[in-house]
């Protein structure tokens, strides 16, 4: 469970994962101290242009993953989606290239089924991308928090945690830990970003800060987007709109 690694990978390919056009799946990060950085249009860990990232955990260590432009820090990868991930345990520093999430989608990509119950997670979109969910043009759903620290931060016009740039969200649910949600111009905290609505967003736990960027709510729509099915049940709630 030591060890340092460092992988970068070259046009199309991810720093670890897929090759061009070619999945990265059942990858387990358990120590050490991981550095990846993906080439153009792939992810720094996950897919491969095209391809997408599945069945990834990470329960320790200490892990920075640089997505290349079109993927995301830590997923999918140029037009490809995400999902099926666990964080519990690992220090995580991500984030997007251009267009891509922090974790999640990379260009044109959906963020789902992303778990974080422990460990601390820090995630920066890049440009249109957002900070945790959907890349560009790309809906978050399916994302849950029950414990760690979560900071996520979106891109120009991405949600910190939920869509990217045209992205919707929905399903996102807190249930403990302490999260930090910047949307980026026109995004939400937590919800859609820019011209994406968001539905199905509980909050029943943990510490909870979401601020959206200009024209975003905190918890909700992003610029020009819809905000339903809020529910607020528990935790200690701070939420602000751009």
């Amino acid at each position: 469970n030591t060890g340092n690694v460092s992988a970068t990978g070259g046009l199309n390919g991810a720093g670890i994962g897929g090759g061009n056009n070619a999945d990265g799946s059942k990858l387990n990060f358990v120590g050490g101290t991981v550095s990846a950085t993906g080439g153009e249009n792939a992810a720094g860990i996950g897919g491969g242009n095209g391809k997408t990232a599945y069945d990834l955990t990470f329960t320790g260590g200490d892990i920075t993953a640089q997505g290349g432009k079109n993927g995301a820090g830590i997923g999918g990868s140029n037009g490809a989606s995400f999902g099926n991930v666990s964080f519990d345990g690992s220090n995580i520093n991500a984030f997007g290239g251009e267009n891509g999430a922090g974790i999640g989608g990379g260009n044109g990509g959906t963020g789902s089924q992303i778990t974080v119950s422990g460990g601390e997670v820090t995630a920066q979109g890049g440009s249109y991308g957002a900070g945790i969910g959907g890349g560009y043009k790309a809906d978050g759903s399916k994302i849950t928090v029950s414990g760690g620290e979560v900071t996520a931060v979106g891109g120009m016009s991405g949600a910190g945690i939920g869509g990217g740039n045209n992205g919707s969200a929905s399903n996102i649910s807190v249930t403990d830990g302490n999260v930090t949600a910047q949307g980026g111009t026109n995004g939400a905290g937590i919800g859609g970003g820019n011209g994406g609505t968001s539905s199905s967003i509980t909050v029943a736990g943990g510490i909870v800060t979401a601020t959206g960027g200009e024209n975003g709510a905190g918890i909700g729509g992003g610029n020009g987007g819809t905000g339903s099915q809020i529910t607020v049940s528990g935790g200690n709630v701070t939420a602000q709109g751009g």
